[in-house]
């Protein structure tokens, strides 16, 4: 390594005590080897998302379509649209859609669930919807008092 003298005249200087008091020598030096060295590579940050699971499959997603309310009668696996006053009712093994209702099938309409959908035919998913909530959905519940052996 080659070493020029003047920069050691320098350096020893600096470190002998100043005979000028308002006098301050500074020196910087950089020594570079070889390439300089490539930057530490990005912090990995790992998120686990914790959490009750995701919306049931016939639920709206996050970007801007379409969506329709309905109200489902898990008695009798009907649909209705507001909207429009569209009933989807099961004939056989047949949807059908229609403004009113055969006279067979019968609502009590204080028992319906609120569902919003982005499709236009709400029975694509009654798989799903039939899961979650089954014909006995609302199903009245009968608590025996204490000391009542009746059945």
């Amino acid at each position: 390594m080659k070493t020029s003298w003047p920069l050691l005249l320098l350096i020893g200087a600096s470190l002998l005590p100043s005979a000028y008091a308002g006098i301050d020598i500074g020196v910087t030096a950089e020594i570079r080897l070889g390439k300089a060295l490539p930057p530490p590579p990005p912090e990995v940050v790992v998120i686990e998302e914790v959490g009750p699971p995701g919306p049931p499959p016939w639920a709206p997603g996050r970007v801007f379509r379409r969506n329709r309310a309905y109200y489902y009668y898990p008695e009798c696996n009907v649909y209705y649209r507001p909207a429009d006053r569209t009933w989807f009712y099961l004939e056989g093994s047949n949807w059908r859609a229609g403004v009113t209702l055969p006279t067979y099938v019968s609502i009590d309409f204080g028992r319906s669930v609120s569902l919003t959908m982005e499709t236009d035919r709400p029975y694509v998913y009654h798989q799903q919807v039939v899961t979650r909530y089954p014909s006995g959905y609302f199903a009245k519940v009968k608590f025996k008092a204490p000391g009542d052996h009746s059945r």
